[in-house]
C-alpha cells in the first residue's frame, strides 16, 4: 500500500469511527446490590423537598386543544414550585405537587399526588377556560389507563431519583439489572404486579452512568405502558446538592434539568430546578386536589370540566 493509500485508509477508518459512534465501555462494573444501595443512600436522606422551578410545558388534550406555557430563559424568574413530602410507605403513594404560577401569583396549573385523598391529578386554568383530570392511586397502572391523562404526575415523580428502590430482590416489586453498551449504562428495570390483572410487568428502565471516572447517577428513564410500549422518556442532567439541616459528609443530590417527553403524543415538560431544600417550609395541604374545607377546585373549572380517568374501574372494577 502506497503512502497516499495509507493516508486515505486511515482517514476512512477515522470517519467510519465517528459516524458509527464507536464507544468502549469500562471493563469493570459494580453489582446490582451496590447500585441500589447507592441510589437508596441518597434517597433516604431526602424526606421532603421544596424547590423553585422554571417550567416550560406543552400538551394537547383528548379534545385536540393545545396548551403551551412557560419559559426557561435565564432572564426570567422561576415560574413554579416543586413540593414533595414522603409518606410512611416508601414504595407507595407520596404527597407531591408541581405548581405553575403567573407573575402575580395565580396558579395556572397543578400536577400532583395527594396521599391523604388517595388521588393523583392535573388541572389547568388558562384565561377563562380550564380542565381537570384525576384518578385514584388504587387503580394507577391498571390496563387501559396509560394515556388517559395528558401529563401523569406519578410518571413525573418517578423520574426525580429521590424515591427509594426495592432492595429485596426475592419478592415484588423488585428490580433487575443489565448492562447497556449503547449508551454505556447500568440499567435497572423496575418490575411489579399490575393492578387488577396481577400480571408481572416491567414499569420502567433507569439508566445509570457506567463510567469509572463519574458518579453512578440516573441520566435517562423510560416508562412503559401495560402493553410494554414506551410511554415516557425522561432525560436528567446537571445534578446539584439539596440543602439539608444535617451536617452530612455526602449531601443528597438530584437532577436540576429534567426533560420529559410523552412518546406517542409529543406532550412535553421541562424543569430547571433551583434552591432545593429539605427544610420544613410548607404543609402537605398544598398537595391536595381539592380544598380541604370546601372540597372545591379553583374558580374557573366547572364540574363539567372535571374528568375522573378511572371512573369505569371505580364503578365496575374492570375495563371493557
Amino acid at each position: 500500500m502506497t503512502a497516499p493509500m495509507r493516508v486515505c485508509f486511515a482517514v476512512s477508518v477515522l470517519i467510519a469511527t465517528i459516524i458509527t459512534g464507536c464507544v468502549r465501555c469500562p471493563k469493570t462494573h459494580v453489582s446490582m446490590d451496590q447500585l441500589v444501595a447507592e441510589h437508596n443512600a441518597n434517597a433516604l436522606i431526602v424526606p421532603r423537598i421544596w424547590a423553585r422551578v422554571k417550567i416550560r410545558m406543552k400538551f394537547v388534550d383528548e379534545s385536540g386543544r393545545s396548551w403551551r406555557w412557560g419559559s426557561l430563559s435565564p432572564l426570567v424568574s422561576p415560574n413554579g414550585k416543586l413540593l414533595l413530602s414522603k409518606t410512611d410507605d416508601p414504595l407507595g403513594a407520596q404527597d407531591f405537587v408541581l405548581i405553575g404560577s403567573e407573575t402575580l401569583g395565580m396558579d395556572l396549573f397543578r400536577l400532583g399526588s395527594s396521599a391523604s385523598e388517595g388521588v393523583y391529578y392535573l388541572w389547568v386554568r388558562l384565561g377563562q377556560t380550564g380542565k381537570a383530570w384525576w384518578g385514584r392511586h388504587e387503580f394507577a397502572g391498571a390496563p387501559g389507563l396509560d394515556k388517559t391523562i395528558p401529563i401523569n404526575p406519578n410518571q413525573l415523580l418517578s423520574v426525580l431519583t429521590v424515591c427509594i428502590l426495592p432492595n429485596d430482590f426475592t419478592q415484588l416489586p423488585t428490580v433487575l439489572m443489565r448492562m447497556s453498551s449503547n449508551p454505556c449504562a447500568y440499567v435497572l428495570t423496575y418490575v411489579d404486579r399490575q393492578v387488577l390483572t396481577g400480571r408481572i410487568i416491567a414499569r420502567k428502565d433507569i439508566y445509570y452512568t457506567w463510567d469509572d471516572t463519574k458518579p453512578r447517577r440516573p441520566f435517562l428513564v423510560k416508562l412503559f405502558g401495560s402493553d410494554g410500549r414506551e410511554l415516557v422518556v425522561a432525560q436528567l442532567k446537571n445534578y446539584r446538592q439539596i440543602k439539608t439541616d444535617q451536617d452530612l459528609f455526602t449531601p443528597p443530590v438530584m437532577p436540576t434539568d429534567i426533560k420529559i417527553t410523552w412518546t406517542e403524543t409529543g406532550n412535553q415538560i421541562r424543569l430547571i430546578l433551583s434552591e432545593m431544600t429539605t427544610e420544613d417550609k410548607w404543609d402537605t395541604e398544598a398537595c391536595r386536589f381539592t380544598d380541604s374545607q370546601t372540597g372545591a377546585l379553583p374558580p374557573g373549572i366547572s364540574p363539567a370540566d372535571i374528568v375522573q380517568v378511572d371512573k369505569v374501574l371505580e364503578t365496575e372494577g374492570t375495563i371493557h
